[in-house]
């Protein structure tokens, strides 16, 4: 049976991005700043009962903020939220003192290409599932925005 998660991620830690509050795109999720805190409670290994006890609220409060941010993110479970909420730059994730487990909206979009790059050794359905994900939430763009305005460039210049 697994243990709690500090038995493996020690120091995992979780943090709010202040500038999710000014952010066009985080906007329109309408996600406010508690149902963030209870969320990164529970990334944090918390369960239901000690994040009510940490933030001062009723345990079925707890429940209630986790599935209102559920639902607004369209997340059918916590890695999909985890994901929505990276890409969204609403927070980010570290293990402290290795810089190769620090995740931010900008490490996952080239976690996303380098699973989607068929010159990497990817489970063919592995690389389905990301891009199935990415199309689901209406990510697969923003992934490839960069290569899409060199693109365009391109093009311009061909013309000219």
């Amino acid at each position: 049976m697994w243990g709690r998660k500090e038995e493996y991620f020690p120091a995992d830690k979780v943090t709010i991005n202040p500038s999710y509050e000014w952010d066009e795109e985080a906007k329109k999720f309408n996600i406010s700043h508690r149902e963030l805190e209870v969320f990164a409670l529970l990334m944090d290994g918390h369960d239901n009962k000690e994040i009510g006890q940490i933030l001062g609220i009723q345990y079925q409060s707890v429940k209630n903020h986790i599935y209102s941010l559920y639902k607004k993110l369209k997340a059918k479970n916590m890695a999909q939220a985890t994901k929505l909420l990276l890409f969204g730059n609403f927070i980010k994730t570290e293990i402290i003192g290795t810089e190769a487990f620090k995740f931010d909206k900008e490490k996952l979009i080239d976690h996303f290409k380098w699973v989607l790059d068929p010159k990497n050794h990817v489970n063919e359905s592995q690389r389905e599932e990301t891009r199935k994900f990415l199309l689901d939430f209406g990510l697969y763009g923003e992934v490839y925005k960069d290569r899409v305005k060199e693109m365009k460039v391109e093009e311009e210049d061909e013309k000219t």
